[in-house]
């Protein structure tokens, strides 16, 4: 009933990023999380987070989409036809695989797509968003990530450098655009942004959201990665899209202020992060069937 997610995520020398989305995803509230990986992560992922079900790659032997070797392509097909939500990116290298796979996923699947980190990374190296601020600026409609007139929701939760990167910009000037870089990428291509800083900024296009939950806590390895799966979480159980998406950043934040009235901010990891999700929830007031209501006016509030 509260919907699949998977979790693309992790190479041979990155499994904590799939642990931190998967764990995450079933935090915030869905059913059931595939997890696609490194076949040299399954083993310490078991132990970690034995409420995942387990599938594998080794591009060593099955190069994904080689034209002679259908292996990898027919097991993700089978996880895409059976999800309905999925994170693809952290911790994947920034590679030609990596890209391959980004692009095919955001080709051939209609649910919910949330990219992220090494995914971005991988896109930024061929295609970018070039001149967006530009008031003559028109999308190409060949990035992978242009999603204007399909039925699906894409979002994309770049950090600054990234998004330097994606923009061909300076870090420094991306910072200060924050919000009509968010509006913009949004709308030219059809998607949500979700553009981390201190105050992170949301936007479908038509409206912008300014977050303010959260501290320097989350300043710290894999909590980028937590927002991922909390995002393709509450995408699927949500009134509407920007709705889940608001809700994901704002209780990420919550869930730092949480964990560092504990350990104040400078001991947090992004398991205390982790630990802290249902504390942030329990913040909420809600209702029998959703949360949002007061999370949105927060949100909208603090843009005063």
């Amino acid at each position: 009933m509260f919907g699949r997610v998977l979790v693309i995520a992790g190479n041979e020398s990155m499994s904590g990023c799939a642990f931190f989305s998967a764990m995450a995803a079933l935090r915030s509230g869905c059913g059931l999380v595939n997890i696609f990986t490194d076949k040299s992560n399954i083993d310490s992922l078991k132990i970690l987070i034995p409420e995942a079900i387990f599938e594998y790659f080794d591009n060593s032997k099955h190069v994904p989409f080689d034209p002679k070797d259908n292996w990898f392509k027919d097991k993700l097909d089978k996880l895409l036809k059976k999800t309905d939500s999925v994170v693809i990116g952290p911790g994947l290298g920034i590679r030609e695989d990596t890209l391959k796979i980004t692009e095919y996923v955001l080709k051939n699947y209609d649910g919910n797509i949330v990219v992220d980190a090494d995914s971005l990374n991988s896109i930024s190296v061929r295609y970018k968003f070039k001149n967006i601020l530009d008031e003559g600026f028109k999308p190409d409609e060949n990035h992978p990530l242009y999603n204007v007139g399909k039925n699906r929701n894409v979002v994309i939760t770049p950090h600054l450098l990234e998004l330097a990167r994606l923009c061909e910009m300076k870090t420094e000037d991306v910072s200060e655009k924050l919000d009509e870089l968010a509006v913009k990428i949004a709308k030219n291509f059809g998607i949500i942004a979700v553009l981390k800083s201190s105050s992170t900024r949301v936007s479908d296009g038509v409206d912008l959201y300014v977050n303010k939950s959260g501290n320097s806590s989350l300043s710290t390895a894999g909590t980028g990665d937590i927002l991922t799966g909390m995002i393709a979480s509450l995408l699927i159980n949500e009134d509407y899209p920007l709705k889940g998406v608001d809700t994901a950043v704002y209780l990420h934040g919550k869930a730092g202020e949480c964990a560092a009235k504990d350990l104040t901010t400078y001991c947090c990891t992004a398991r205390d992060i982790l630990d802290s999700i249902p504390k942030a929830f329990a913040t909420l007031k809600h209702n029998d069937s959703i949360y949002n209501n007061c999370v949105i006016l927060e949100v909208m509030n603090a843009r005063k």
